[in-house]
């Protein structure tokens, strides 16, 4: 029978006499638990799970019933994982059917098909393929957290499943796209009473998947690791976790794709176990408008925070860091109060905003009062604008950006209701001074640990670091490294180990060699990239200074470099699309580095094997140590040759003084063998080399002398 976690006691009339009140408690309870421990996994036909009861998978790891999204009257039926129902996502079913009386709520089989019934009404029912029904069918729920209407005789004809109906999240062991065994073209979908979104398969791309947004389509691929091509790609298999008591599943949220792993609290630190995406697309807040979520805005450092008035709907998921949930409002509007004190709703500038919000509402308004009018009119409306006409924004606000630097967008937050009450004002100011006078020592010790930190992290090493740069400790590094046991590459420069920061932030740890020029290429590398941010620029984390060690910490590309794709016959082709996507990016990081910072930045070693690639194959540039910061005025010259042969401007060699052109011919070597798929340099006889540039300069002499040349 279904869990219904209670049981009753009968007296069993045999000449014994009546137990005595603490073996008739013993009896009681030993009866309720055995009641609660007789779970099953199947529901018979004419049978049914009703109200807070719930179906059991065989190995008890997932339960079906009705659960609440959050707080609130409202049920749904959906599968959880049982063993951790408070920390568990639902995975629903039933098309999304709300329950607002759970005791008369039932989920009952009938014939051929599964019935959610509230108060005897039936309010949705599986959809069995036609020509296959069968007069008696039962529900089974596996191990794999899949519900499976199936013929009684028959276990092999499958007649409704829930991984064909994922709603907005899926378990590995389902899939997207077309199953064959059922019919079903199966996609993720998100819904909201503003906004909706959809995850489909894309045939035409290994791996590819379509994430569409409110009618904006947005392409993407998976990563091999974590799905199975099947059916010439027309379908994925979430592939499961590699550990066997990993738990996994995938998260569609509105314009964010997350593969999501439970991660176990940390006792020695306190912490508090939760969900960390593991993978996500887009991967980062500057390349994804929902990345931060609702009221959620994208730093210059790339980081998410909070509006001012907002705080963190779920702390606990952005402490691990997972934005997408987004912020809620610390005080309600006034439309939305209930009367019991005086309020009054404000308007506020958003600071340093870049650009428009997404999905502004035009208005008609005459001046900037009209405009505020007519959204403070409107107790949906959350924000307004007036640069370039009226323009409201409703329910919610996404795609915020923070700019380091104007023009900035003025853009006006409405913010929730001042709380007057009259009789706390006294009260209030004593908490308000005893709270600042505690604000106030805070800081200063903060401060002092935070000077003692950084001195005794540097020791007789030290120097300025500009930008949101992290000092970590070697003990750090070593954990998130697990005692740099996973390598991912070596060269002359040192070895690079795969990690893992708190928060499943994956990392990229590179272990210096502090030989002749390493010191000054390791310093040159932090000093560059603490003061520069840009979406085709691999990001500087932190680093780490242990005695002669120096660890630099970068996020992790998942795709590794691109030569690694362009020249190992491991690797897939890449395609048109891919490859422009890639010399696109190279040059607008270049662009970056050479135009809009405050000192141009010339690399100096532009190379395939400098050139990282994120799980969407956006390139970043890497590889910072021999890089020169230059005036405006390049009045200096580089005198000492850098970079790789191959790959050397000619004024390198010539003497000539070395600017920014120097980095746009080496860009313009890769794009030769981005196009070409072949290495620019070739070993001839006797182990020398030919180079593409001299070999294609000799070829045009040739042409001219013999007069074929114009």
């Amino acid at each position: 029978m279904p869990t219904n976690g209670g049981g009753a006691a009968r007296s069993l009339g045999l000449g014994i006499s009546p137990p005595k009140p603490a073996a008739l408690l013993f009896l009681l309870l030993h009866c309720s638990l055995r009641a609660a421990s007789a779970t099953t996994d199947t529901i018979l036909p004419g049978k049914g799970i009703s109200g807070n009861e719930t179906l059991v998978s065989k190995s008890g790891g997932f339960e079906l019933g009705f659960f609440p999204p959050g707080p609130g009257i409202h049920y749904f039926l959906g599968v959880r994982f049982r063993n951790m129902a408070g920390n568990s996502p639902t995975f629903w079913l039933g098309d999304r059917v709300v329950i607002t009386d759970l005791p008369a709520a039932s989920l009952e089989i009938f014939g051929d098909s599964l019935y959610i019934k509230e108060n005897g009404a039936s309010l949705w029912w599986s959809l069995s393929p036609g020509g296959n029904a069968s007069s008696a069918a039962v529900a089974v729920l596996h191990d794999n957290g899949n519900l499976v209407v199936r013929d009684q005789g028959n276990s092999s004809l499958v007649l409704w499943q829930s991984f064909d109906y994922p709603g907005d999240a899926m378990l590995p062991g389902a899939r997207l796209g077309l199953d064959r065994d059922t019919g079903k073209n199966v996609s993720l979908t998100f819904k909201s009473f503003s906004h909706n979104g959809s995850l489909s398969v894309d045939a035409t791309r290994r791996n590819g998947f379509v994430l569409t947004t409110d009618g904006h389509a947005n392409g993407g691929t998976f990563p091999d690791w974590m799905v199975s091509s099947q059916d010439n790609g027309s379908s994925l298999l979430l592939n499961r976790p590699e550990t066997a008591n990993g738990t996994e599943f995938l998260q569609f949220n509105l314009g964010q794709i997350s593969l999501m792993r439970w991660s176990e609290p940390d006792p020695a630190a306190n912490g508090t176990g939760g969900w960390v995406a593991r993978w996500s697309f887009p991967s980062d807040c500057k390349s994804g408008r929902f990345f931060c979520g609702d009221f959620g805005a994208c730093t210059g450092s790339g980081k998410c925070g909070c509006v001012d008035g907002f705080a963190p709907s779920y702390p606990i998921e952005w402490g691990l860091g997972y934005f997408v949930t987004g912020c809620s409002r610390s005080l309600p509007l006034s439309c939305e109060s209930d009367g019991q004190t005086e309020h009054d709703d404000s308007f506020a500038p958003l600071d340093k905003l870049q650009g428009l919000p997404y999905n502004a509402q035009d208005e008609v308004a005459g001046t900037d009062e009209d405009c505020r009018a007519a959204c403070r009119s409107k107790c949906y409306c959350v924000a307004y604008s007036y640069g370039h006409g009226c323009k409201l924004w409703y329910h919610n606000l996404y795609n915020l950006s923070l700019a380091a630097r104007p023009p900035y967008t003025k853009i006006y937050l409405r913010l929730g209701s001042k709380l007057r009450n009259k009789k706390g004002l006294q009260t209030r100011g004593i908490v308000l001074l005893v709270t600042g006078f505690i604000g106030l020592a805070s800081l200063v010790l903060i401060s002092v640990l935070l000077w003692k930190f950084r001195r005794d992290s540097f020791g007789a090493g030290k120097f300025e670091v500009e930008g949101p740069l992290a000092v970590y400790s070697y003990a750090q590094i070593k954990k998130a490294t697990m005692n740099f046991s996973d390598k991912i590459g070596e060269g002359g420069f040192g070895s690079v180990f795969r990690g893992t920061m708190p928060g499943s932030t994956a990392i990229a740890v590179k272990d210096l060699k502090v030989l002749g020029q390493a010191e000054k290429q390791f310093r040159t590398e932090v000093q560059t990239l603490g003061m520069i941010q840009h979406s085709n620029l691999v990001r500087l984390l932190g680093f780490c200074v242990k005695g002669k060690r120096r660890l630099l910490v970068y996020e992790c590309m998942p795709n590794g470099s691109l030569d690694a794709h362009l020249f190992s016959e491991k690797s897939g082709l890449l395609s048109w699309n891919v490859r422009c996507q890639i010399a696109l990016g190279i040059a607008k990081g270049l662009a970056y580095l050479h135009e809009e910072c405050e000192d141009c930045i010339i690399h100096c070693d532009i190379k395939p094997e400098n050139i990282l690639l994120d799980a969407e194959f956006c390139p970043k540039i890497a590889d910072f140590g021999m890089a020169k910061l230059l005036g405006r005025e390049f009045n200096s010259a580089l005198t000492t040759i850098r970079g790789t042969m191959g790959y050397l401007a000619p004024e390198w060699i010539s003497g000539l003084p070395i600017t920014k052109k120097a980095d746009v011919y080496s860009f313009g070597i890769v794009l030769f063998e981005i196009i070409s798929g072949r290495r620019s340099t070739e070993v001839v006889k006797f182990g020398s080399h030919r180079y593409f540039p001299v070999y294609a300069a000799a070829q045009g002499r040739l042409l001219v002398h013999s007069g074929r040349g114009e």
